[in-house]
């Protein structure tokens, strides 16, 4: 029999939300901070998957296997990656003083390390404003795998499962 799907709302509303966070983020200056307030819009993302595994097991009446909720999850985590890299995208072009902003907090945190030199700062800081646009769509593809599949681990083992659906009888 086949599966009841739920990975693609899930996975949409989740995007939309780790979008609106990060563009709050970046509008109010937390973004700037400090590197770990990147971290916070990887919360809706766990929160997602954990919703969306409990959900596809309640769609399919808790018939599924810990391989059935964590593909569920790294399918939602596939949409989650596309509406990333399509606000990226967007955000290149919307908003290229966010590059600036990004070279330069990663400029002051290279400065820090004494065993740096300014030579291999700029030298850094020239490669990544050349490979930007690339960097910038391939990562937010990674960070949604890496994470998605993490995280559809963690759905896979809270979501209820009954195994397989048994067959129905002949007579």
């Amino acid at each position: 029999m086949e599966k009841k799907q739920t990975h693609i709302a899930y996975g949409f509303i989740t995007g939309i939300i780790m979008v609106v966070i990060s563009l709050v983020m970046y509008l109010t200056g937390l973004m700037f901070k400090s590197n770990s307030m990147s971290y916070i819009s990887l919360v809706p993302f766990l929160i997602g998957i954990i919703l969306n595994a409990m959900a596809y097991s309640k769609a399919n009446e808790g018939f599924v296997t810990f391989g059935n909720v964590f593909g569920s999850g790294f399918k939602m985590s596939m949409i989650i990656g596309i509406v990333l890299v399509v606000w990226n995208i967007i955000a290149l072009f919307a908003l290229p003083e966010m590059k600036t902003k990004i070279l330069e907090m990663t400029r002051e945190s290279m400065a820090k390390n004494p065993k740096v030199t300014d030579e291999q700062i700029e030298m850094s800081l020239n490669m990544m404003k050349k490979g930007w646009n690339v960097f910038a769509i391939a990562g937010a593809a990674f960070i949604a795998l890496f994470w998605g599949a993490i995280f559809s681990l963690i759905g896979g083992a809270i979501a209820k499962k009954k195994g397989e659906r048994p067959p129905m009888s002949q007579f």
